[in-house]
């Protein structure tokens, strides 16, 4: 079996503020380094599994934070950014996939770091009516490609908004409880790195089963974009194919579901250059 790992940082172990997952900042070696325990913890899983390999994407922000040299053998991490798919680029032709570190859409109650691609811009999303946020969206990009997603990790809320969405034939992993927005309870690396292996090893046995959830939607596809100010929405309005339908939201139909994440790069990018 051939398992990807999509690694964001916000929701890794004890990761509860902004300065911890922001480059430059002084937390964000401890969000790199927490982020890394994660992913290893799921590699390793993996790996004692019987994976015939491993593909890590490091997903979150410049996805320069995990160092290829701390992977052992069979494992291959994609770096660097931009890559088409994102989140999940190199997702193809696997046989599941696992999001670790994840956290909630934005305007999730009790939820660590909650937002969608940008906090500093979106306000929501939604594809086909059904509001997403990046586990969402990336799950659909995966089962366009046919390949199930088998777990996520992150916070509660973050398993309980997969789960609503891919059904219970998910497994999730939570690795602490959100209080708020910068605020959680948390678990220690020990507890969470053996919480983690033992999800893994079950997502993996699911998936073996073909009991892993497969996220499909029909075309065409029609992606609405909330931003938080008309400022932004004057900006993404400057992106081709972009219909404005309110003063702070803008639509997006297409026929591949890819050119979604294209269209919201694109469109979140000239936002964030917006004026207020």
């Amino acid at each position: 079996m051939k398992v990807y790992i999509s690694s964001d940082m916000e929701g890794s172990t004890g990761v509860v503020s902004a300065e911890q997952v922001t480059y430059g900042d002084p937390g964000y070696e401890f969000g790199r380094r927490m982020q890394l325990h994660d992913t290893m913890a799921a590699v390793s899983a993996a790996l004692d599994w019987g994976a015939e390999s491993v593909t890590v994407n490091d997903s979150h922000d410049r996805m320069t934070n995990l160092d290829v040299s701390m992977f052992p053998p069979r494992v291959t991490l994609i770096s660097g950014t931009p890559k088409i798919l994102g989140m999940v680029e190199g997702v193809s032709g696997h046989d599941a996939a696992i999001f670790i570190g994840y956290h909630a859409m934005a305007g999730t109650e009790k939820a660590v770091l909650d937002h969608t691609y940008s906090s500093k811009v979106v306000y929501g999303l939604k594809v086909n009516g059904i509001r997403l946020g990046e586990t969402g969206l990336n799950a659909l990009f995966c089962g366009a490609l046919d390949v199930p997603v088998s777990m996520v990790a992150g916070d509660t809320a973050v398993c309980l908004e997969a789960s609503s969405l891919l059904g219970e034939t998910l497994l999730t992993c939570a690795l602490k409880d959100g209080l708020g927005r910068n605020s959680a309870l948390t678990k220690t690396p020990d507890e969470t790195a053996d919480l983690l292996k033992e999800a893994v090893k079950k997502a993996l046995d699911a998936a073996a089963e073909g009991k892993s959830p497969v996220l499909k939607m029909e075309a065409p596809y029609k992606a609405e974009l909330t931003f938080h100010t008309t400022a932004h929405a004057d900006a993404a309005g400057l992106v081709p194919g972009s219909e404005r339908i309110s003063g702070r939201t803008m639509v997006f139909t297409t026929e591949d579901i890819f050119e979604i994440r294209r269209w919201c790069s694109s469109s979140i990018d000239c936002a964030s250059h917006a004026g207020h």
